[in-house]
């Protein structure tokens, strides 16, 4: 069974569509190189039709620009960021998840890209270096 790629896929091969027309070549074989529908190919190129990004692809270009991110700052944007990721998974894209201990709440899940890992541990190492910061500062107000 072929699994659905989805208008995703579609968004990305857009411009790469019209790259190929302005250098000569055919519908069909803009269509067979990206391995898309001569109807879709016929219609970007004509002008008829441009496909939508989607929310997966607006989700990744949100991880390129802001870098790993907490559920709670990205629930903000994208309140279903569960259901995209296992889209995304599912279409070979590189998004990505981490998950944390319950207590660190709305910090304990992080999405991020592939090549982000560093970025990520600098953000969560900032995280646990705050948490122990807040927790010290706790138990010297316990016992003043």
């Amino acid at each position: 069974m072929v699994m659905r790629r989805g208008r995703q896929l579609y968004g990305k091969k857009y411009d790469e569509a019209l790259k190929l027309h302005s250098e000569g070549k055919s519908i069909n074989d803009i269509a067979q190189q990206l391995d898309i529908s001569y109807s879709a190919a016929y219609h970007w190129i004509k002008g008829l039709r441009k496909p939508e990004l989607g929310n997966i692809n607006e989700f990744e270009k949100f991880l390129q620009k802001k870098g790993p991110m907490p559920v709670i700052e990205v629930e903000k944007s994208f309140p279903k960021h569960n259901e995209l990721f296992l889209m995304s998974n599912k279409r070979g894209m590189t998004i990505k998840r981490r998950i944390l201990k319950r207590r660190f709440a709305g910090y304990a899940t992080w999405y991020y890209l592939e090549g982000q890992e560093t970025a990520l541990e600098k953000r969560l190492q900032e995280l646990f270096d705050k948490v122990k910061d807040v927790r010290e500062r706790l138990k010297d107000e316990m016992f003043k």
